[in-house]
C-alpha cells in the first residue's frame, strides 16, 4: 500500500517535474504534472514538454499505474499508444515493468520510465526506428518477455515453465520442464526461484499464465 503523503514527497523531490494537482480518489492517486527534462535515447538527446496524467493505485505495486497524456494529445501515431479511450502509455510488459521497480518497488523508479517512453517517442518521431528494438502488444509481448527470461524460443516451453507455482527439492535432479534434457537444478531452476520468491512476481506469472491460456 502507498499513502498520499508518500507520492507527493516523491513528486515534489523530483527535478523536471512541475505539479498541477494531487487528487485522492476511492481507489487510487491522481497526478497531474508537466514533465519538462532532457532525456538521452541512445546517444541522442531531447527535451520533453509534456503534461502528464499518473494513476497511482492505491495497492501499489500490486497493482500498476496507469499514465497518459493530458489534455492536448501531441504524443501520437505511436505503436505503443495502447489501445483505449485514455491512450494509455505501454511502458513495457508489467513483468518487464516490475523486474526495473526492484527490489523496493519505490515510485521513484517508476517516473523514469515515463521520461524514457516519452524520450523513445521523440526518437521515434525524429529517425522512424525504435532506438532498442521493439516488443509487441499484449500476448504476444507478454511471449516475448517470458521466451527472454527463461531463454527459450518456443511457446510451448514459455508455458512448461510458466505452470511451475512452487519449486520442490525432490524436483532438482528431474529433467527440467523446458524439455531440453537437463536436470532441473542446472537448467531454469535458478531462474524461476528468483520470480517465485517474489510474491509479486509469483502473482505476476500466474496472471500473465491465465491470459495467455484465455482465461
Amino acid at each position: 500500500m502507498i499513502e498520499l503523503s508518500q507520492v507527493k514527497n516523491i513528486f515534489n523531490s523530483y527535478d523536471g517535474i512541475n505539479l498541477i494537482s494531487f487528487t485522492n480518489e476511492k481507489n487510487s492517486f491522481i497526478v497531474l504534472f508537466n514533465f519538462d527534462a532532457n532525456v538521452s535515447i541512445n546517444g541522442a538527446n531531447f527535451f520533453i514538454d509534456y503534461k502528464i496524467h499518473l494513476e497511482v493505485p492505491k495497492n501499489y505495486p500490486a497493482e500498476l499505474p496507469i499514465v497518459f497524456e493530458s489534455g492536448e494529445k501531441r504524443v501520437n501515431n505511436f505503436p505503443h499508444i495502447n489501445p483505449d479511450r485514455m491512450g494509455t502509455f505501454c511502458l513495457g510488459t508489467e513483468l518487464d515493468i516490475r523486474k526495473k521497480l526492484k527490489p523496493d518497488y519505490s515510485l521513484s523508479k517508476y517516473i523514469p520510465l515515463i521520461a524514457e517512453f516519452l524520450g523513445i517517442y521523440e526518437y521515434y518521431n525524429q529517425y522512424s526506428i525504435f532506438p532498442y528494438g521493439d516488443r509487441n502488444h499484449g500476448k504476444l509481448g507478454i511471449l516475448e518477455t517470458y521466451k527472454e527470461i527463461f531463454n527459450v524460443t518456443t511457446n510451448q516451453q514459455v508455458a512448461n515453465l510458466m505452470q511451475v507455482t512452487k519449486l520442490k527439492n525432490k524436483s532438482r535432479n528431474q529433467k527440467c520442464p523446458c524439455n531440453s534434457g537437463i536436470k532441473f537444478k542446472n537448467c531454469h531452476w535458478d531462474t524461476l526461484s528468483s520470480i517465485l520468491s517474489s510474491n509479486i512476481e509469483r502473482t505476476q506469472i500466474e496472471k500473465d499464465y491465465i491470459l495467455l491460456k484465455g482465461g
